[in-house]
């Protein structure tokens, strides 16, 4: 049975973004992408928000085969290796209108589902297929399938920063069992695990 894995950021004071949305409110570090590739190395299938697979698919294919630049931390090869990977998985998209457009470089990868069949998809994606199903970023979505009981664990890296407003991580009441806390080497960042 596979698991669905949902990684997220969140700053201190429990933001998912800053205010209007801003992803760069979080500490995003080099410890945060290691952590990432680590889930992607071990996944079958990524599944994403429409809003989060139109801003990875805007940025995320380009990494892997542009220039050599010691000087940008966004060509690491960490991020190298998770651009490639990110490539050739299988992604699905929640979404009820959403379209892959023609020309997105990752339309042959990617399956668009409607929020209503997404409960049988990962019930049937669960139990069969290898590799864990993972979740990144997505708010709206992992909110909902935490809340009908679908989400196996949760990683969560929190920042060390509290920012007073922003997107919260949590839409609704949940309770969770911690399962590990660690900070993540050579980072600020503390990766906080749990299990619903």
């Amino acid at each position: 049975m596979r698991s669905l894995i949902v990684s997220t950021a969140v700053t201190l004071d429990g933001f998912a973004a800053g205010p209007g949305g801003n992803p760069l409110a979080l500490n995003l570090d080099a410890a945060f992408d290691d952590h990432n590739l680590s889930l992607m190395r071990e996944a079958g299938t990524i599944l994403l928000g429409r809003t989060s697979f139109e801003l990875f698919s805007s940025f995320w294919p380009m990494v892997a085969d542009a220039p050599e630049d010691p000087s940008n931390p966004a060509l690491s090869a960490v991020n190298r290796e998770f651009s490639g990977r990110y490539r050739d998985i299988q992604k699905l998209v929640v979404s009820d209108r959403y379209e892959v457009p023609g020309d997105n470089p990752w339309r042959d990868t990617t399956t668009v589902v409607r929020g209503d069949a997404i409960r049988d998809l990962i019930e049937r994606e669960k139990a069969a297929g290898d590799g864990s199903i993972v979740v990144f970023a997505s708010g709206t979505l992992w909110n909902g399938l935490l809340a009908d009981g679908l989400v196996d664990r949760m990683d969560l890296i929190v920042g060390p920063d509290a920012i007073g407003e922003g997107v919260p991580a949590f839409r609704r009441p949940v309770r969770l069992d911690p399962v590990e806390a660690r900070i993540l080497d050579g980072s600020r960042n503390t990766l906080l695990r749990y299990v619903p």
